[in-house]
């Protein structure tokens, strides 16, 4: 049986125009593979009345499930409760309820209710009023035949808070869905995603339906399995008992990607970092020139990363280099302050002033100036100092300023990873 459909419609210009990104899809596609529900479009539309009643009328004749996010203030442009009592001839009134939360957020915040204000109180008829417990805009709900019609605000936050605790809720109870999706994720550094497919291809000559993607970022290819499955049981006890041919695909693709295999699901580089770290008790410091701290960011980002996580520097300039970690003046005149001698010189100067297991360092050139023939844009040079010794490694990035510095921290991750694991 084929899973219920489901469309998701961004209200909003400012999404057109570049001003913002549509970040609501991705976690309500999420909340709904988790009900059983596929989507099959995601649409950003302008705040033009015309354009958001077109896109209505289109999705509850085909989808089971419609979300829209976005217009639900009280300004000018705030058009969706308009195009949503038009299209299903719903008339707006103010409703006690979504007035009564209104009221509660506002106040709660030390202001009144305006005129204005109460404009998010109007909620076409029959719908069933959504609380908003993070802003003051209350969502809605409304049946149009085998079309559920839910709409929320346009803040990630809100619309997040209200479809997982109130719009999920409501189709469990409404769709009991008789299929799921099956899924695994491999996050992967230092293959290309052409490579990848290349390694796996034979694999996806056998007869069950496997879908396979790829998705590129500055975090290495992300590769994920999935398929929809038939729902046998409430309740799942394994994916290799439901679907043993998933298991063993993911015992395949694990064993050829092992090299390049940082972790699997949504275990990020920082927390498998963090793990390894603290299964072998080493207290970590740093010295960042061109990442700026975005290592020690990244690793302070996890919940008890103190215990494994010393200091942090920055040193960016040639100073602070010799001042903070002891590098010779010498050293940097003679090879240049991006180079594996410097590198090396900051990640023993940072552990023999920290009195840490393990020193780590980055130097690089991150642009858009400062490049040359010899060193261009884009070179970063990393050392680790620990208790398997010295090394450094050389590294040539591409891309904007921003770019380059993540790719590096990510590599600096990596790094500090592959040599946690020689233990």
């Amino acid at each position: 049986m084929k899973p219920f459909r489901a469309d998701i419609l961004a209200i909003g210009s400012e999404l057109l125009h570049g001003g913002r990104v549509d970040s609501n899809s991705v976690f309500i596609a999420n909340m709904l593979a988790n009900c059983g529900i596929r989507v099959a479009k995601k649409l950003v539309l302008s705040d033009e009345l015309r354009d958001i009643q077109s896109a209505l009328r289109s999705s509850s004749k085909h989808a089971n499930v419609v979300i829209v996010t976005g217009g639900l203030g009280s300004t000018v442009d705030d058009r969706t409760r308009e195009a949503v009592a038009h299209t299903f001839g719903r008339p707006l009134a103010v409703r006690r309820k979504a007035m009564q939360i209104l009221k509660r957020q506002v106040q709660g915040r030390g202001r009144t209710v305006t005129p204005l204000l109460a404009k998010q109180a109007r909620i076409p008829s029959g719908a069933i009023v959504l609380d908003n417990c993070v802003g003051t805009a209350p969502g809605f709900y409304v049946q149009e035949k085998m079309a559920h019609v839910f709409v929320l605000p346009g803040v990630p936050r809100e619309a997040r808070e209200m479809m997982e605790m109130q719009v999920v809720p409501i189709l469990k109870r409404k769709l009991q869905s008789s299929t799921y999706l099956w899924s695994h994720a491999f996050n992967t550094m230092g293959l290309p995603e052409t490579d990848i497919q290349q390694r796996v291809a034979s694999l996806f000559r056998k007869p069950f339906a496997v879908d396979l993607s790829l998705l590129a970022s500055t975090k290495g290819v992300k590769l994920t399995l999935s398929c929809w499955r038939p729902l046998k049981h409430k309740t799942r006890r394994s994916a290799a008992e439901d679907f043993p041919e998933g298991d063993i695909l993911i015992q395949d693709i694990r064993h050829m990607l092992e090299p390049w295999l940082f972790s699997e699901g949504e275990l990020t580089m920082e927390e498998v970092v963090g793990q390894l770290l603290s299964s072998l008790h080493w207290a970590l410091a740093l010295a960042e020139s061109c990442t700026g701290g975005l290592i020690a960011h990244r690793l302070t980002d996890i919940p008890g990363s103190s215990t494994f996580l010393d200091r942090g520097v920055i040193t960016y300039s040639n100073r602070a280099k010799q001042e903070l970690l002891g590098v010779s003046p010498t050293l940097v005149q003679k090879y240049g302050a991006v180079s594996a001698q410097v590198a090396e010189a900051m990640a023993k100067g940072i552990r023999k002033k920290s009195r840490v297991d393990l020193g780590v360092s980055v130097t690089g050139i991150a642009g858009p100036g400062g490049g040359s023939v010899k060193k261009p844009i884009g070179l970063v040079y990393m050392a680790i100092d620990g208790p398997h010794g010295n090394q450094s490694q050389r590294f040539q990035f591409f891309g904007d300023r921003s770019e380059i510095k993540f790719r590096a921290s990510h590599a600096a991750l990596n790094m500090i990873r592959r040599y946690c694991r020689k233990c």
